[in-house]
């Protein structure tokens, strides 16, 4: 077989020569996720010539889709993948998949990334939502993934990765200027007239949300979500293994948190849950030595349910358009503009 993907040049001679087994031989390739931003593909090798390698891996590229590879240099989302898995996977504990083979040019924006394939996990659904059982889990991970470097002096020299302050967000806070009106046109059949007009509420109050993040910092996902997320049942419960790490940055440990719980669940669902899994997250920090009270992480979760809302809205008018796109990013709106109007979170702006 020739090309294993519809990224020039990566083909069963490339992973022989990059996967150290010459001779190695595809027997198939099947497109796998619905990811925005990149393609992935699942290739399983002929069982005669894969030698030590496992009987399948997974292959992501470049998204052929001119709009979505526009976005890709805007956001350096390759650049931050694989810097991801070149440089900060080994000093965190997050679950996520091994990496066998990582190449990054920055010239041309191009990569390759040939990862361990998770056959048994189930990708979650964003637009279904969460069990409470994978929202544990989910949650156990982010303490796994912000523990080692929370306010570490390590985080500086990660000088590649983007790092929240209120003057490096200033071209986040003029792209949602510039795209709301277009996404409150678009969206404005799926998405609520109470949080389209909070929409405009934040758009006009956003310096404001920059001002009040707190001190401390450390890695974060920002796309931590259920559609990145690979859940498997074992004896000893559901495990979890964190994917797509195009938005890993240094800021706020609990604006994960406040994204997940919001994107997870329906209204009514999430403020059932919400404070258990919040102090779930704050239990995990303290029991790893991190000091800080109830009060700050609740109100940082308050503070960051408007994450959500900000990556709806500006990741919707970046990427690819699609029906399941439309309905994801419809529910996210939904969803984390309820967690706003319900927590009070305007009121936090400063």
């Amino acid at each position: 077989m020739g090309e294993v993907s519809s990224h020039m040049g990566v083909s069963a001679q490339y992973l022989a020569q990059h996967l150290g087994e010459s001779g190695l031989a595809v027997s198939s390739v099947a497109p796998i996720g619905t990811g925005q931003m990149a393609e992935s593909y699942r290739v399983t090798f002929d069982p005669q010539s894969k030698g030590h390698l496992p009987d399948s891996v997974v292959v992501k590229v470049p998204s052929q889709n001119a709009n979505s590879r526009a976005a890709s240099r805007i956001t350096r989302c390759y650049e931050l993948e694989t810097g991801f898995y070149n440089n900060v996977q080994s000093l965190v504990k997050v679950s996520s998949p091994r990496c066998l083979h990582v190449w990054f040019d920055a010239q041309d924006d191009d990569f390759v990334l040939i990862l361990e394939d998770i056959v048994d996990g189930k990708q979650g659904d964003q637009i279904a939502g969460a069990t409470v059982e994978q929202a544990r889990a989910s949650i156990d991970e982010l303490v796994q993934l912000h523990v080692p470097l929370w306010n570490s002096s390590q985080l500086d020299a990660l000088g590649w990765m983007p790092r929240h302050s209120f003057e490096s967000s200033q071209g986040t806070r003029d792209l949602l200027r510039s795209v709301f009106a277009g996404f409150a046109t678009r969206f404005e059949s799926m998405v609520s007239a109470e949080v389209l007009e909070l929409g405009a509420q934040l758009v006009h109050n956003i310096d404001g949300y920059d001002r009040a993040f707190p001190n401390n910092e450390t890695i974060v996902h920002r796309d931590f979500r259920l559609d990145n997320l690979l859940f498997t049942q074992t004896a000893t419960g559901t495990q979890v293994k964190v994917v797509d790490w195009q938005t890993a940055s240094i800021s706020a440990g609990l604006t994960d948190v406040a994204y997940f719980v919001g994107a997870s669940f329906n209204s009514q669902q999430r403020r059932e849950a919400e404070v258990e899994l919040v102090q779930r997250y704050h239990n995990g920090l303290v029991s790893h030595g991190i000091l800080i009270s109830w009060s700050d992480v609740w109100d940082q979760y308050r503070l960051f349910a408007t994450s959500g809302y900000i990556m709806a809205i500006v990741a919707s008018m970046l990427v690819k358009q699609t029906d399941r796109g439309d309905a994801m990013f419809a529910a996210m709106a939904n969803r984390h503009g309820q967690q706003m109007i319900d927590l009070e979170t305007l009121s936090l702006f400063r």
